[in-house]
């Protein structure tokens, strides 16, 4: 074990360094402060569960073909209805698009905007997001942008 303990209880001591009597000082209040923009709710309104995936190719090549296709400048966006009765998010980013951590942080943008904002959205459909070869989307709140503006929420 380090030398640091954390206890996480409401009210919580910290100790550091070698000899912990000596060290030790007394925390009072032990609250986190509230993110802006994020959906407070049940996780079972605001999850993104393994059955809400598209995960077999037949399906991303049937909604990619017979899907009504959206586009923006970083992004196109295809959309089908299912019989699920719930929506399916699939996210294509190839290799192109530029190393690995950022192919990462697009997906989880993609991931993210879909878990906030799939109960805004109307039916149950099949949607794949395709992130184009020249996509240049380095914060959510860009991602989020685009991708309102294709569903138009």
């Amino acid at each position: 074990m380090g030398p640091f303990r954390f206890t996480p209880l409401e009210n919580f001591t910290i100790h550091g360094g070698g000899d912990i009597n000596k060290t030790s000082r007394r925390v009072e209040s032990a609250t986190i402060p509230d993110r802006k923009g994020v959906v407070k709710g049940p996780s079972f309104l605001t999850g993104f569960t393994k059955k809400e995936r598209i995960n077999h190719p037949q399906d991303f090549r049937r909604a990619m073909k017979l899907g009504k296709r959206l586009q923006s400048k970083n992004v196109i966006l295809f959309i089908q209805g299912n019989k699920a009765g719930f929506h399916r998010l699939g996210i294509v980013v190839k290799r192109e698009i530029g190393p690995a951590t950022y192919r990462n942080r697009m997906k989880r943008f993609f991931r993210e905007f879909f878990r906030l904002h799939k109960h805004q959205i109307s039916g149950s459909l099949d949607m794949v997001i395709l992130a184009k070869k020249g996509c240049a989307l380095s914060r959510y709140r860009e991602a989020e942008k685009e991708l309102r503006g294709l569903l138009i929420i």
